[in-house]
Parts: structure tokens; C-alpha cells; sequence
């Protein structure tokens, strides 16, 4: 912690400095790349996709898929917030 004089004659504050939390890529070999299509992911399982399908984990696979909503199988325990 830092004690100093705030512009205000005889007015003393304080200012805390904190060290902000980063993290650094060092790799040489890393490259950033933009707009990357879900068909590139290692974790995906995506053909023949369609509009209004979402991605869900399957642990069978150990992937994300593409599934209809209508086609996923879940129990809704909890609901916070929203009109009913």
C-alpha cells in the first residue's frame, strides 16, 4: 500500500497497487487465428449441421455435437430468474 498526498493540501489518502493478473503466450510456434469454424475444434463431432440445432456434450463420444432441441434428453432441476 502506498500513502500519498491527494491534491488537497493537507489531505492525506491512500491508494492501493495491486499487480494485474496476465498470462503470457511464449511459445515461438504459437499463432493466433481468428474466425476459426467449428469443423477445425479437436472437441467436435459436427456433420450435416442444421438451423436451430445447438451443441451439446456427449460423454459417450467426449465431443460436443450438434443436436436438435428436440432431440436432447435432459432434466431441468432449477430455473433461476425470468417470467413464467
Amino acid at each position: 500500500m502506498v500513502t500519498a498526498r491527494i491534491r488537497t493540501p493537507g489531505v492525506i489518502g491512500k491508494v492501493e497497487v495491486q499487480q494485474t493478473l496476465r498470462t503470457t503466450v511464449a511459445d515461438p510456434k504459437f499463432k493466433p487465428k481468428p474466425n476459426v469454424a467449428l469443423t477445425e475444434l479437436s472437441d467436435t463431432k459436427i456433420t450435416n449441421v442444421e438451423d436451430g440445432q445447438v451443441l451439446t456434450y456427449s460423454s459417450t463420444d467426449g465431443k460436443f455435437i450438434a443436436k436438435g432441441l428436440g432431440d436432447i434428453d435432459t432434466k431441468i432441476s432449477n430455473i433461476n430468474g425470468g417470467s413464467f
